[in-house]
């Protein structure tokens, strides 16, 4: 107790505290589970080219959009996305392996519904001409190659990333608010890279707060 104020000082976990809430505690069907979550979000993910062409059926541009600026320097935030996801995904396995189970199940659902989209309701965005010769319009340029002007809504990068976020929250609030900080930053640059419309952000938002709410709740992660 805190002299004088009755109250427990904060302590902070230790890793191998930690650990034992990782999968390597873990035994029988549910190491099988947790390990094979891992070949299937990277299945699910595989889906997304094959679905990345057109024709669109809707476009969702408003003049807001068209206001909007080409901000360089986000295309940093933008092509952090994976490796985001991917070392938030290892540290839940090997520390919180509930809330790894559910956030890998969350974006998998979260994937499968955006697929949904993007086959029956295909959306396209409208990308300018990126002139600039310093090195992040050249980052513009480069996502721009390897990724087709389409599966716009909802947005993938703004759904995921923040799945993520949420599931931060759940496994340590102060990590929780510097993914919240970092995930915004994903979230804007879908936009100032112009690679997205705000309808794209907004459904991606929705999307990816109901799907973690219901999974969390399901798999007793919340």
């Amino acid at each position: 107790m805190t002299q004088g104020t009755g109250t427990a000082a904060p302590r902070s976990i230790s890793l191998s505290t930690r650990l034992r809430g990782g999968v390597l505690a873990e035994r029988g069907w549910g190491l099988i589970a947790s390990l094979l979550l891992i070949p299937a979000i990277l299945a699910t993910n595989l889906i997304y080219e094959a679905l990345n062409h057109g024709p669109y059926r809707i476009f969702l541009e408003t003049p807001l959009d068209h206001a909007l600026p080409v901000v360089p320097i986000f295309a940093i935030p933008y092509v952090s996305l994976i490796p985001y996801i991917g070392l938030s995904l290892i540290v839940f396995l090997f520390c919180r392996i509930r809330v790894y189970r559910s956030a890998a199940l969350t974006m998998i659902v979260v994937w499968l519904i955006s697929y949904a989209f993007y086959f029956f309701l295909q959306s396209y965005v409208a990308r300018p001409a990126i002139t600039g010769t310093d090195p992040f319009s050249g980052l513009i340029r480069t996502v721009y190659a390897s990724d087709q002007p389409y599966n716009d809504f909802p947005s993938l990068h703004t759904s995921l990333s923040t799945v993520i976020a949420i599931h931060w929250w759940r496994f340590d609030r102060r990590m929780g608010i510097l993914a919240a900080i970092w995930t915004a930053l994903i979230v804007a640059s879908t936009v100032l890279v112009k690679q997205h419309y705000l309808a794209d952000l907004a459904g991606g938002l929705v999307l990816a707060t109901v799907t973690s709410v219901f999974v969390m709740r399901a798999t007793r992660a919340a």
